[in-house]
């Protein structure tokens, strides 16, 4: 058993390497540095053009590659919720370098927070809130834990979750039942806003959240009850 145990994570470790190695070619350069605009208006470092080769084949070996949310795909996001963003806060799981938490704070959410596993990412996300607040003093309350999405507990108020795809199914489900006992044990709105779909199956299957927007490429959920 340890052997084929071996042979599956050399296998794992070096089709990852394959990925990342990919990242290096000419035609790939466009996916990589396409999305720089926000972060050159903003001057923050939030695109994964300037990732190590560590942290990417970290993030790799995690449940997939890092990517920065496209704006003008969160924008459709935000138009969707029928809320009031005075009155809820804003979570982003697996925030990665922030840039989520960045463009939610025009919005006017009561704060914001984010919940990011790689420590390298969490230190970048602190700069870029430090230097989106200094630039914007009337952002609200923002902050990047540096933790385990499985051990996070929601806060006890209305609350916009917000997930770019960022675990694997296995972490995916034990996230979405923290979510859930917190729902049930906490009475209050809840919405959770999906970006790049792939396990929206184990959503449509939550007895306690209906779906109330989407595209292809985003849901928007709220729970109900």
């Amino acid at each position: 058993m340890r052997y084929f145990g071996f042979w599956r994570a050399l296998r794992e470790l070096s089709a990852a390497c394959w990925r990342i190695g990919l990242e290096l070619l000419p035609s790939r350069r466009r996916e990589r540095f396409g999305d720089l605009d926000y972060d050159w208006e903003h001057e923050v470092d939030t695109t994964r053009s300037s990732l190590t080769f560590r942290a990417q084949l970290l993030a790799e070996l995690a449940g997939g590659p890092y990517f920065a949310s496209d704006p003008w795909l969160f924008e459709q996001i935000m138009q969707a919720l029928p809320i009031r963003f005075k009155d809820y806060t804003f979570i982003d799981l697996g925030s990665g370098k922030g840039r989520a938490l960045l463009m939610a704070a025009p919005y006017g959410f009561k704060r914001i927070m984010g919940v990011e596993f790689m420590p390298e990412w969490h230190r970048v996300a602190q700069k870029n809130i430090g230097k989106f607040a200094a630039a914007n003093p009337s952002v609200p309350e923002m902050e990047s834990l540096c933790m385990d999405a499985r051990d996070f507990d929601f806060p006890a108020e209305p609350l916009v979750v917000y997930l770019f795809n960022p675990f694997p199914e296995p972490v995916f489900v034990v996230v979405m039942e923290r979510l859930r006992q917190s729902a049930l044990t906490i009475s209050r709105p809840l919405f959770l806003a999906y970006r790049y779909t792939e396990f929206e199956s184990l959503l449509e299957n939550c007895g306690w959240l209906e779906k109330i927007a989407g595209t292809e490429q985003w849901t928007v959920y709220r729970s109900i009850g």
